[in-house]
């Protein structure tokens, strides 16, 4: 969502009175943050090694774009939008292969706030843009663009997906004990071949998710609003009779419509993107 002003709610939780400010009254920031690099060389970065702590945001293993995405959302508030194809000009090859971890902290100020989901997404972004700047020297402008993308629309026939049976974590986790938690919301966990499962989430969300599948970014025109269920499996048909060899997958567009009862479609359109203007290798703890 765009960001909005954190206001005082009716439980008496105190967040701040314009936005990016603090209780008090200064820019919002983490009070403590530790930016190091992971230099195990092991594993991969997934939902899971970025998320929200009672008292602050984690990163584990994972470069630094994705701190990033957690940092700017497109105007749409599409979290992780930037994470799509293209829509980041100017980062240097090391914030896409370097591998650092973030241990960063409320103040005990903003703790109240913090607590408030209503707050917390906006709260975020506003600190993980400090963050960056600070050890970063980041600084960044956006532009709009046109580019080639690729429209979601509902197919002939409709939907062939279910309203979610529910957007609470640790109800979808009951349900399904093997799933990772989306920054933004949401519950997903992948599988052979492409294969995903996704709980809990907006059709936003799942535009993300094909946009880095079909290789453009996909924009929203199904008119869906709810929050949904949302299965895609990469099966295999079968062995070819020719040759003995295994057919491959079928494609991300033949898996929307089938599966989904959606369609991509190509089409070009202004697309926000983030530019890039000045970025540094994190300073050190001090």
């Amino acid at each position: 969502m765009p960001f909005a002003v954190l206001a005082q709610n009716s439980a008496g939780q105190g967040a701040a009175a314009r936005p990016g400010v603090g209780a008090d009254g200064k820019p919002l920031a983490f009070a403590v943050d530790s930016v190091r690099k992971n230099v195990s060389g092991t594993g991969s970065c997934d939902p899971g090694h970025l998320y929200l702590a009672a008292d602050g945001f984690r990163m584990r293993n994972c470069p630094l774009m994705a701190a990033l995405f957690m940092a700017y959302v497109p105007a749409d508030g599409s979290t992780l939008g930037f994470a799509t194809d293209g829509r980041v000009v100017g980062a240097p090859d090391w914030m896409r292969s370097e591998r650092y971890d973030i241990d960063a902290r409320i103040d005990p100020a903003d703790m109240a706030a913090w607590q408030n989901p209503a707050a917390q997404k906006e709260m975020l972004h506003f600190m993980m843009q400090s963050l960056l700047a600070e050890r970063c020297k980041l600084a960044v402008h956006r532009e709009m663009r046109d580019k080639p993308v690729y429209v979601l629309v509902v197919a002939k026939g409709g939907p062939k997906f279910q309203q979610a049976k529910s957007v609470e974590s640790a109800a979808i986790l009951a349900q399904h004990p093997n799933v990772g938690s989306i920054p933004g919301g949401g519950m997903f966990a992948s599988g052979a071949g492409g294969s995903m499962e996704l709980y809990g989430i907006p059709i936003a969300t799942l535009t993300v998710v094909l946009s880095n599948r079909a290789g453009r970014t996909v924009v929203d025109k199904t008119g869906l609003t709810g929050a949904y269920d949302i299965k895609l499996t990469a099966t295999q048909p079968g062995t070819s009779a020719e040759n003995g060899t295994q057919d491959p997958p079928p494609s991300i567009f033949t898996m929307v419509q089938e599966q989904l009862g959606l369609r991509l479609e190509s089409a070009k359109a202004t697309v926000e993107t983030l530019v890039i203007d000045h970025v540094e290798r994190p300073a050190e703890n001090q």
